[in-house]
């Protein structure tokens, strides 16, 4: 969008639009914007895991030890409860078979556990990355050139994707429906939220599934506490749902703990913060992109941009798990 777009959406004035994003941008709550493949054409799959160690490891190392020699893993985090957190995508029971001996292999861990997901994320847009899996399409030759331009950069105007591939702008906005329409693409924007100063707290809720579903768990908590969720995920193979939510400070949690333990249908909650975490930026799905482009001749080895994962350091905060 334009920022004259979003000062419509959002009633305000383009200068104010402007400004706040500059300012987020400078802060590094906005780390930057991509171009991604959906997850039908790359063939994958969301899984989730935990990594516990005997605590001789060193912190950052391990996490970027893990987070490089496995590009597929998109985030790893540290919890409260000193265990670690990752999320991936997976292509095939090989991969994620690997990756599961690569991490128990690894000095100083003791256990590694791993679970299917599907990401609901009701404050974010239906067909956003999270919410969807798109479809698995052919991209024509017109397309990926307007593609090759957005790989540079994902915010080009229409005007110099224009210049770039030749086309007119009135044709370049139309491929550009036709790729979103199609479902075969999502445009991404890295955020890091710790930069605003608040934390992540995470709630793991085993419920019982003959009274309720996953998705009745996360709408109630995202009707009730719209300003605080930010994403979850529902577990495909056991009743749990994981929940991420913004808070400033841990005590703002035990209001919700209290809340949930209430409900009949909830069998145990786990609660804690984590803190750091590193972010591979380099996802499976912008290198299946890479692939797409170098296939038909758009985009050679050399031109890829070579990125290295992003490391956010999140301050520790004074919180410990809570098993409810």
């Amino acid at each position: 969008m334009s920022y004259q777009e979003l000062a419509r959406k959002l009633n305000i004035s383009p200068n104010t639009v402007k400004n706040r994003f500059k300012k987020l941008l400078e802060k590094k709550v906005i780390l930057g914007f991509g171009v991604l493949v959906s997850m039908e054409i790359l063939g994958a799959e969301h899984i989730t895991g935990v990594i516990s160690t005997d605590g001789t490891e060193k912190v950052m190392e391990f996490m970027k030890q893990i987070v490089a020699r496995w590009p597929m893993i998109n985030e790893i985090y540290r919890t409260s409860d000193r265990r670690y957190e990752y999320y991936a995508r997976v292509s095939g029971a090989s991969e994620t078979l690997g990756l599961k001996m690569y991490l128990e292999e690894l000095d100083g861990v003791t256990d590694v556990e791993m679970r299917p997901v599907v990401f609901l994320c009701p404050n974010m847009p239906s067909n956003s990355i999270t919410n969807t899996r798109g479809k698995k399409v052919t991209f024509t030759q017109h397309q990926l050139r307007v593609l090759r331009s957005l790989y540079q950069d994902a915010r080009l105007p229409v005007s110099q994707i224009a210049k770039e591939t030749g086309f007119t702008p009135r044709r370049v906005r139309k491929i550009l429906r036709e790729l979103e329409e199609g479902g075969g693409i999502h445009f991404s924007v890295g955020v890091d939220v710790f930069a605003l100063g608040d934390m992540e707290y995470r709630l793991k809720i085993c419920y019982d599934e003959a009274q309720t579903t996953g998705q009745d768990i996360i709408m109630g908590l995202y009707e009730k506490y719209p300003e605080k969720f930010w994403w979850a995920s529902i577990a495909t193979n056991e009743p749990i749902v994981d929940v991420g939510l913004l808070i400033d400070n841990p005590g703002k949690g035990m209001p919700i703990i209290q809340d949930l333990k209430e409900a009949p249908f909830i069998r145990s909650i786990e609660d804690f913060v984590s803190y750091p975490r590193v972010i591979a930026n380099i996802s499976s799905l912008r290198r299946k992109l890479e692939e797409i482009l170098i296939e038909a001749g758009l985009l050679t080895e050399s031109e890829i941009i070579r990125r290295t994962p992003i490391l956010i350091d999140a301050k520790p905060q004074d919180s410990e798990k809570n098993n409810v």
